[in-house]
């Protein structure tokens, strides 16, 4: 399925991470290749492409082959919004272990529809199943992780500089902290800090739509609201001793 849908990058992710932990994955024996081809492919062939100058087929490499690859087939559950799946994977391939990585894909209306086949260099093959068995983990049981979650604000106060338009993307591991927020009259900013238990310590630096530039720390308290979403109520500190506080509402629940 091929949607078309507006989201940030981490509710995306968040929604991908998702999908993969449904995708039937298939980690094929075995190494392949490229070979170009005259005439029918090889039955063992598992897709074919045209360039100007003929075909070219993906089948089973032998010893003395080029470039020998590893390939995993994902098959989708029906009806899900997997749109952006290749390219989130290859970019955290990418970004993990280096590599870059190509994608076949093809239809079965009567599994799902479409389906991929993602090919990988063969001296990375351990380390990319054990890449996408980690992704495929749900998330932890901890109800305050701020991983993945995209929060409003729900309340300022005179000293802040933020307002109901601006947004914040949270990402969390291992206790280490980092969000990104922007909207309303900031341009960009960053926080960074740590979470112990429901307190998170952080320091932010941030640049307004009129280019000012300001620093500050704060100390938030996660809260779990009644109805699953998550609330941080911020304690702010600006770099001239300015305080304040604000409120923040996270968009998703649990």
């Amino acid at each position: 399925m091929v949607s078309i849908s507006a989201e940030r990058p981490v509710e995306s992710e968040r929604r991908l991470r998702a999908v993969l932990r449904t995708t039937r994955l298939a980690h094929l024996p075995g190494a392949w290749c490229f070979r170009r081809i005259a005439g029918a492919p090889s039955a063992d062939a598992i897709a074919t492409v045209r360039d100007v100058d003929g075909w070219c087929a993906l089948v089973p490499a032998a010893r003395d082959s080029g470039e020998r690859f590893g390939l995993t087939m994902s098959t989708f559950a029906p009806d899900v919004d997997n749109s952006g799946y290749v390219g989130w994977l290859a970019t955290v391939i990418k970004q993990r272990l280096g590599s870059g990585v190509f994608v076949v894909c093809g239809d079965n209306p009567g599994r799902g529809g479409i389906f991929d086949y993602l090919g990988y260099p063969l001296e990375l093959a351990a380390a990319v199943h054990a890449l996408i068995d980690e992704l495929r983990r749900p998330v932890g049981s901890d109800p305050l992780d701020l991983d993945l979650r995209v929060f409003d604000v729900e309340q300022t106060s005179a000293a802040s500089a933020i307002t109901a338009g601006t947004v914040f993307e949270f990402r969390e591991h291992a206790g280490a902290v980092e969000a990104s927020y922007a909207g309303g009259p900031i341009g960009r900013g960053t926080l960074l800090g740590s979470r112990v238990d429901d307190r998170v310590t952080t320091a932010y630096a941030q640049v307004g739509v009129d280019g000012r530039a300001r620093t500050g720390t704060a100390t938030m308290r996660v809260e779990p609201a009644a109805d699953g979403h998550l609330r941080l109520i911020e304690d702010f500190t600006w770099s001239d001793g300015t305080a304040g506080r604000n409120v923040l509402r996270s968009r998703d629940a649990g």
